[in-house]
């Protein structure tokens, strides 16, 4: 058998975290199987992020840009299965690897499901509803194994197969040695080495509700004397973030754990990689949950809290952020959460996922 090829199928759009998480196990792979080809479908519009992490990607307009250029949807959906199915065809892939959409954004992947290759899905935990569909569960019994990124199987919901599950725990882009002191990310991203700085970022950047986050973040900042606002504005910013007083903008910075350790605290969304990331490297951190069709952010946040790992904004309101962020900046108050956060996200599961899609070729 010559050097194994895999396919990654990352669907994102409001924000990176299909990318990252698939980044992630591809990047633990190369290290076990340096020989090993990788190629990334997928149709997000921060695509430059795979290729930075060193990988090629074959790249499909999102619906979002459908919609903004008037591609009529016959038309994207013929070229999203063509692209798609003659992409698999050509690489023709060992391991098929498919984050959080079994059949794919608009199930272009049930025939491919059948071809000749081993397929893996990554199943991140999901509201009841949509994680024990119909469709969902009978597309899992497509795939020959069911890839955890929580510390237990129920986290994800129901699986059809039980014996293709296995958790491996949440899975992150970078290991911990290879994250940086507060000093040398804050040298990297030009910030002075003294002061209080709290870092803010909602999203990759094409979420609509982060506009109003952000805004009331930068009010209450305003008011706290001696701390510094960073903003994070993520890689799908298709328009200069909003000026922002005070504030440092930090703009095409990818992945966050290679800058995060260098903020004192941090208020950000609930997604999944924001606030696994935050209690990895530790940072005393305030989530505020927005609606999404499948992540329940509000179950999640409150699960931190209530770990005492984190502060949960829920509602979001001025006065609660307000609050919350007085909270999250007291000194006791950051020992402690980042202790909890650190117990919380204690491994990386990208090399144990890795490790299981190598065992599907022995």
């Amino acid at each position: 058998m010559g050097a194994p090829r895999f396919v990654f199928y990352a669907v994102n759009g409001l924000g990176l975290g299909h990318v990252t998480r698939l980044v992630s196990i591809a990047r633990a792979l190369r290290r076990l199987s340096p020989e090993c080809e990788v190629l990334f479908l997928t149709s997000s519009e921060a695509d430059h992020v795979i290729y930075r992490e060193g990988f090629a990607a074959v790249k499909l307009p999102s619906k979002t840009v459908r919609e903004h250029c008037g591609l009529r949807k016959g038309t994207y959906l013929k070229l999203a299965q063509t692209v798609t199915w003659n992409t698999l065809a050509a690489f023709d892939p060992d391991v098929l690897v498919v984050d959080t959409y079994p059949t794919g954004s608009f199930e272009e992947l049930i025939p491919v499901l059948r071809w000749r290759q081993k397929n893996v899905f990554v199943f991140r935990e999901q509201r009841a509803e949509a994680a024990g569909s119909g469709l969902l569960q009978a597309s899992l019994r497509l795939y020959d194994r069911v890839l955890i990124p929580h510390d237990s199987v129920a986290q994800a919901g129901p699986v059809p197969e039980p014996a293709k599950a296995l958790a491996v725990g949440p899975i992150l882009i970078r290991e911990r040695h290879e994250l940086p002191s507060r000093a040398q990310a804050r040298k990297a991203l030009g910030l002075p080495e003294e002061g209080t700085l709290l870092y803010a970022s909602f999203g990759g950047g094409g979420d609509p509700e982060g506009a109003r986050a952000l805004t009331l973040t930068a009010q209450v900042v305003q008011e706290l004397p001696g701390v510094r606002l960073v903003v994070g504005a993520g890689p799908l910013w298709r328009e200069q973030p909003p000026a922002l007083e005070g504030a440092v903008v930090l703009q095409g910075r990818y992945p966050a754990l290679d800058f995060l350790p260098a903020f004192d605290a941090a208020v950000t969304a609930a997604g999944y990689n924001a606030v696994h990331e935050l209690l990895y490297a530790g940072i005393p951190s305030v989530f505020i949950p927005f609606e999404r069709m499948v992540d329940d952010q509000e179950k999640r946040a409150r699960e931190v809290a209530a770990a005492g790992a984190g502060l949960a904004c829920v509602p979001l309101t001025r006065d609660g952020l307000s609050q919350a962020v007085r909270e999250v900046l007291k000194p006791e108050v950051r020992q402690r959460l980042s202790a909890g956060a650190r117990k919380k996200v204690e491994r990386n599961g990208a090399e144990p996922a890795a490790r299981a899609l190598l065992e599907l070729l022995t």
